[in-house]
């Protein structure tokens, strides 16, 4: 008994020890010092080293010391896919007197007011409002916006992933994420209803065959939540694609998942908000991307 206990607790020492970060610090005038990591919290770093405890202002380092602290922060607390989505494609606060150039508008006389984009539209009976930010297409995204439903109009709004290059469907639609204060409705529209070849079957007068409205069922999926009563609340909506699959979250927790080929479309190109009927209000959108390089390149069919 004796033996295993020692085994034991020889075991948990080397995982202690093994823990444990050195490293060594480089402050910007490129005076150096090596010591163990102990915490980072209040945008200071504490260090012990020599056997002393120090306590250094982040923004003192140096730019390399600051990207390997915050890499550390977000894994030690169990947030990598905040690493993953590290390159900044997009964001605005709605703070400006009007929408930047990179905005663009479709059917929408969406504005922006004390802050925040109030969405609108021209005629829900032509086309919800839409208003969207083109960019260099990615495979996996991550969109994060605050949202509420700001008025009785206000019913739903959908985040689209468009690629505005692609051909094989409808208005080059790749993905849907519609948020209603009931549910949460996610659609693959690239192999699903808005490929040519199914969105056609659709206006023509004989509809959809057996077949195609089976396949229908499963490229989309609908997962419940509610926040009827606070609807008129600011809400925040975090939406990720990482190949085939796609997650949702709002409020920090996470709603469902999705998983469909057409999510894995590899240059999403474009993002857009699109609202219905009116008055759902906007703010602090976010556009994050993860590399393509290294990812298979384009199928023909994409290209």
């Amino acid at each position: 008994m004796k033996v295993k206990l020692l085994v034991l607790l020889s075991a948990l020492a080397l995982q202690v020890a093994s823990a444990r970060e050195f490293r060594d610090f480089t402050n910007q005038e490129g005076k150096k010092i090596h010591g163990e990591l102990l915490d980072l919290s209040e945008g200071k770093v504490r260090i012990r080293t020599k056997g002393k405890v120090f306590f250094i202002p982040v923004d003192q380092l140096s730019e390399a010391d600051q990207t390997w602290l915050n890499e550390w922060d977000l894994k030690r607390k169990g947030e990598e896919d905040k690493l993953y989505y590290k390159e900044l494609v997009f964001e605005d606060d709605f703070s400006a007197e009007a929408f930047g150039e990179l905005w663009k508008h479709y059917k929408s006389e969406s504005l922006l007011a004390d802050g925040v984009m109030v969405g609108k539209t021209v005629d829900i009976k032509v086309h919800p409002g839409c208003d969207s930010v083109r960019f260099e297409g990615r495979r996996d995204m991550e969109v994060s916006v605050k949202f509420k439903f700001a008025g009785p109009e206000a019913k739903s709004f959908n985040v689209w992933f468009d690629d505005y290059q692609y051909k094989g469907s409808q208005a080059g639609h790749i993905v849907s994420v519609s948020v209603s204060p009931k549910r949460v409705s996610i659609r693959d529209a690239k192999t699903g209803s808005d490929k040519w070849e199914i969105y056609n079957k659709r206006k023509s007068p004989e509809g959809l065959d057996d077949a195609t409205k089976e396949l229908l069922k499963t490229k989309s999926a609908v997962l419940p939540i509610d926040f009827e009563k606070n609807k008129d609340e600011w809400h925040e909506l975090l939406i990720r694609t990482k190949a085939d699959k796609l997650i949702v979250k709002i409020d920090g927790e996470e709603v469902g998942g999705f998983q469909s080929e057409g999510v894995a479309h590899m240059t999403k190109s474009l993002v857009s908000l699109t609202t219905t009927i009116n008055d759902v209000h906007y703010d602090d959108l976010v556009i994050r991307a993860a590399s393509n390089e290294g990812l298979e390149e384009k199928t023909a069919e994409e290209k």
